[in-house]
């Protein structure tokens, strides 16, 4: 009798260790799992180049003559353009290709809905000090919310005139509308951290703008 009882309580105890360590490991995994959820994942920043030179390729099929409109110290004057000249004229925001392939380590992507100008705003701005040699300071991408189709877009860099002997500062910024106008802004920082609008170009090839 004594022997079946300890039989009994020794399965017990067995069982009951058993028990345990199976409600211990259930935490763990499940921490685990929890924990391979949240891991961040690559971000794939919006094709800003590829989208602009697709804008540029479907104007080529477009009978229309682009008109640009200059304004320097208050006076804008306008002229037309040959199709040709505007790959030449937006050369400065080309200088670097905005995608996630070169610039993933030196920009982070901010996503919100923009209850303002009613857009879905793609916000891109530095992660890390940037070297020297790259202008590119920012960007945004406004992506309608009912379409899902790209609005518009805002482009910052930032350079220095090499030619002049004091290296003044400039900014410049690309205001893109998709299929219908782009204006370039060129700012003079000055040493004060006053800035100057020196000149605005804008260039329309749609009749409603």
């Amino acid at each position: 009798m004594k022997k079946l009882l300890i039989l009994v309580s020794l399965t017990a105890f067995l069982f009951s260790c058993n028990n345990n360590s199976t409600n211990t490991a259930t935490p763990n995994n499940s921490d685990s799992t929890q924990v391979d959820s949240t891991q961040e994942k690559p971000v794939a920043f919006f094709p800003v180049t590829d989208f602009l030179k697709g804008q540029l390729l479907a104007l080529d099929s477009i009978p229309f003559t682009p008109l640009l409109y200059t304004t320097i110290n208050g006076e804008t004057d306008s002229a037309w353009l040959k199709k040709e000249q505007l790959k030449t004229f937006f050369a400065p925001f080309f200088t670097i290709t905005i995608d996630s392939t070169n610039l993933l380590t030196y920009f982070k992507e901010t996503k919100f809905n923009d209850q303002t100008v009613n857009a879905i705003t793609l916000m891109y701005e530095p992660s890390k000090q940037l070297p020297d040699s790259m202008q590119l300071r920012k960007w945004n991408v406004y992506i309608d919310p009912v379409t899902g189709k790209v609005r518009s877009l805002y482009i910052e860099k930032e350079y220095k005139e090499s030619s002049l002997s004091n290296g003044q500062s400039y900014t410049q910024q690309l205001f893109w509308t998709t299929d219908k106008s782009a204006k370039i802004i060129t700012i003079l920082n000055q040493p004060d951290g006053t800035s100057t609008v020196v000149k605005e170009e804008k260039i329309i090839w749609d009749d409603n703008q």
